[in-house]
């Protein structure tokens, strides 16, 4: 009775619009992870067990965020930071776990305990660079003051390009939202943005990278051949909307999951929807994202105060952003990142830190702070 009388006045459309997409997200991860797990002989429906597991985790990651008292948070985000961004480093040591070429994954070994800090990078960044511009909005036009948020731009966003350039865009894009609206002026705004292109530069430029330049110029490229690598899974997807058309083939029938899709079920789950459901299911996820977004964005402008708006407007884009990659790759509208889908695709931690995040925004829709 207690937590229903908490949960009373917090927004219900973004709650309602979150539910939605992950009971969808349930569906297609059943659906779209079913010849993996048939290749592998496991359980029919072992992914979704383990989805449920960590949406079981999420939902008490979300009670207790609702919960936890605002100075909870506010105070302890000064070390929260620091420690996700030294998680990010241990990438670099055994404690890093490799898949397809790139350390992304921390696996303790020791204990049953896998994940990517990554994704805890994200709401950590976004609550600490709020915290610091709401402290110091009105002397951000300062030198001192911009370049120190700049400094925690970069700490955010720099060891993790390396390792996971598409995160590390959604974080740097999440962050920049905040900046634009803690007021940052002409000057400081295409500093910014230079920047960023010499970063990214810098970073593409790395012998290592090859394969995200051959990525980009295969998604520029007008060449019609169908076997190149670097255009097979775009084309593969592109198939799976056309196979789909106005309304899918039917739930558990996409054939283009089955050998031709890569990572049908995490990065590509979105091509699977549109199979099965065709454009009247993507039009729906596509519908409630918009309405997520509407609602955390009108959540950050009743905000009573600076540090609310400021954590609102990023969680809010971070969702939206990291969305509009995933749907935008899956239609062939963007290169292809390797980003996964808000509270559809499978993946563990992050279906658990987005849920943590539309927590943060309904204790500030509830609350007016966190």
């Amino acid at each position: 009775m207690k937590l229903k009388k908490e949960m009373k006045d917090v927004d219900l459309m973004l709650l309602v619009s979150m539910i939605l997409l992950v009971v969808i997200g349930l569906i297609a991860v059943t659906s779209a992870s079913f010849p993996t797990a048939k290749k592998y002989n496991l359980n029919s429906f072992h992914y979704l067990i383990r989805q449920g597991m960590f949406l079981i985790l999420g939902i008490v990651s979300m009670i207790l965020i609702i919960r936890v008292p605002r100075a909870v948070i506010y105070k302890n985000i000064s070390w929260l930071f620091p420690l996700s961004v030294i998680l990010i480093l241990l990438l670099w040591t055994p404690l890093g776990s490799a898949k397809k070429g790139q350390a992304r994954w921390l696996d303790f070994r020791v204990i049953p305990l896998r994940f990517q800090p990554s994704d805890i990078l994200k709401i950590s960044s976004i609550i600490y660079l709020s915290k610091y511009l709401s402290r110091n909005i009105y002397s951000l036009r300062e030198p001192k003051t911009f370049m120190t948020a700049v400094a925690i731009m970069g700490i955010s966003v720099g060891p993790i390009m390396i390792k996971d350039f598409s995160t590390a865009v959604v974080i740097g894009v999440a962050l920049f939202a905040i900046l634009l609206a803690a007021g940052i002026d002409k000057k400081q705004f295409l500093f910014l943005i230079v920047l960023g292109a010499v970063f990214i530069w810098l970073v593409l430029k790395d012998p290592e990278n090859k394969f995200r330049i051959k990525r980009i110029l295969g998604f520029v490229s007008d060449s019609t051949n169908y076997q190149s690598a670097d255009l097979y899974q775009a084309r593969q997807s592109l198939y799976a909307f056309a196979l789909g058309g106005y309304s899918g083939v039917g739930l558990f029938r996409s054939r283009q999951k089955y050998t031709n899709l890569p990572e049908a079920y995490t990065d590509f789950i979105f091509s699977v929807i549109a199979e099965e459901f065709g454009f009247i299911g993507t039009f729906v996820i596509i519908l409630l994202f918009i309405v997520y977004i509407y609602r955390g964005y009108m959540i950050a402008f009743k905000a009573t105060n600076y540090f609310d708006k400021f954590t609102a407007i990023g969680m809010t884009t971070y969702i939206g952003i990291q969305a509009f990659f995933n749907m935008g790759v899956c239609a062939k509208l963007l290169p292809v990142t390797g980003i996964t889908l808000p509270f559809i695709s499978y993946g563990g931690t992050a279906l658990v830190i987005a849920i943590a995040s539309t927590a943060i925004l309904l204790k500030i829709s509830k609350e007016g702070t966190i």
